[in-house]
């Protein structure tokens, strides 16, 4: 009920905004331990590229997780840090055919941000009960159903997780709207038992999508998307699994030069499992997204963002994204 009301609130807000098309998404999606390895496509605000156009783009994340629930017939326990780093080369193979292929690297850790997140929390006053109970510089994923322990991951290593390609065609390429449909799957290249990879091949399609002011003046801009993710067999909690995903994210940006651009977002997702009352794998999820980028540029594109769990413990409470982006 909360994704919906929020979703509704954002898309009517954003209908009357006005926009740069410059500007695009930040290119985030949930980096929990558990769902990060999914086929999440990336957002490009309907932007689709021309005939030979080529950018190549890296986005290295740094996701510091600590949560943990206790039921009567359930335990999780997520204490660690994850560096995802994602190489994105797009490339317009046709007139209106835009083909893209990623490729992400995976290390868990124990990380180093734990004191900074912690007093990140007690100065604000913001929840984070489990990290008072969890020691710093940890790193156990672990998950139990009654006595039988599913899950229990402590290894620290750097890997190439699941690869995955998309293709994307322009819907609408208006004056004050752009709007593309992407088909996109994700294969299981990576290693599920370390949670570098899913073990699932995902499939799905996605709309995406921007509106653009008719003066190319400071202003906002709106962009939007929505897509359904088919999740396959193989999954490391295959009995707790969802396979129907509906996902997306609205956000807003103001030209504040022609160098900055802040940028709000909200991404958010269905639950990727179900039959547990595990908030951590049950739970929708909504990740609020604030940062900006700095145009170096017209071909080259800095940014960075930080995310925070909109929804409690249904994705890290602290997620920095550092990316560049450049055309040919």
């Amino acid at each position: 009920m909360k994704l919906r009301l929020v979703f509704i609130i954002i898309l009517s807000f954003a209908c009357r905004c006005y926009a740069q098309n410059v500007v695009e998404p930040f290119h985030t999606h949930n980096q929990s331990p558990l769902v990060h390895f999914f086929g999440f496509p990336n957002n490009y605000g309907g932007k689709v590229l021309e005939q030979k156009e080529f950018v190549f783009g890296n986005y290295f994340n740094i996701a510091n997780n600590a949560t943990s629930t206790k039921l009567r017939n359930e335990a999780i326990y997520l204490d660690g840090e994850m560096y995802r780093n994602e190489i994105v080369l797009r490339y317009g193979l046709l007139k209106k055919l835009q083909v893209e292929f990623t490729l992400p690297l995976v290390k868990h850790s124990t990380g180093i941000m734990d004191p900074f997140i912690s007093g990140w929390h007690e100065a604000f006053g913001l929840p984070g009960k489990a990290r008072e109970i969890m020691p710093e510089y940890g790193l156990t994923y672990m998950y139990r159903e009654n006595e039988t322990i599913r899950l229990n991951m402590s290894n620290s290593k750097i890997e190439i997780g699941d690869i995955s390609f998309r293709i994307s065609t322009p819907l609408l390429k208006k004056k004050t709207h752009l709007l593309s449909l992407g088909g996109f799957v994700k294969f299981a290249t990576g290693e599920k038992k370390e949670l570098i990879g899913s073990g699932t091949n995902d499939f799905g399609v996605h709309l995406s999508g921007r509106f653009i002011p008719e003066k190319k003046e400071k202003g906002f801009t709106c962009f939007y998307s929505g897509g359904y993710m088919r999740i396959g067999s193989g999954a490391v909690l295959s009995k707790l699994i969802t396979k129907d995903i509906v996902f997306g994210n609205l956000g807003l940006a103001y030209q504040l030069s022609r160098k900055w651009i802040p940028k709000v977002q909200f991404d958010f997702h269905t639950g990727f499992y179900k039959n547990s009352l595990a908030k951590q794998l049950e739970k929708e999820s909504i990740q609020l997204v604030i940062g900006t980028d700095y145009l170096l540029s017209d071909k080259l594109n800095l940014s960075i963002s930080f995310t925070e769990d909109f929804i409690v413990n249904t994705a890290p409470d602290f997620v920095v994204q550092l990316g560049v982006s450049y055309k040919l």
